[in-house]
């Protein structure tokens, strides 16, 4: 009987598929980055624009998704800002990289471009902001 269990135990090892997949790991940048507007183009390592990369803003709690939208095909997205809103939170997403979050402070005068450049722990790539939009 314990063999027959090994057999079939060896059988169904080999026999069915087994699906590997890399985890991702959240990315979040501690400091609130100040921006000239609520919106970046993002490129991947080599300077290729990511298309279709989601953005999202939420809730100051990062439990509600406030709006959605994606890059376009030069990897540019933005956001009107919000009358009365601060801060937002924002996190962007692409297979292939790891998510990441951040929170944005619109000052249309001492703002500046940001630029920020984050390791991916999966596959070794990054991502590259230019909020200078």
């Amino acid at each position: 009987m314990n063999r027959l269990l090994r057999l079939v135990a060896l059988v169904a090892l080999f026999c069915f598929p087994m699906r590997i997949e890399a985890q991702y790991q959240l990315i979040e940048l501690a400091d609130v980055q100040l921006a000239k507007s609520l919106g970046a183009t993002i490129q991947d390592p080599t300077g290729a624009p990511v298309p279709k990369a989601v953005v999202q803003e939420f809730s100051a709690d990062w439990k509600t998704v406030l709006r959605s939208g994606s890059t376009d095909t030069h990897g540019r997205f933005s956001f009107t800002p919000a009358p009365g809103r601060t801060i937002y939170f924002i996190q962007i997403s692409a297979p292939g990289f790891d998510p990441l979050r951040f929170r944005l402070r619109v000052d249309t005068r001492r703002g500046a471009s940001l630029k920020q450049t984050e390791a991916n722990s999966r596959d070794l790539t990054c991502w590259r902001f230019d909020c200078s939009c």
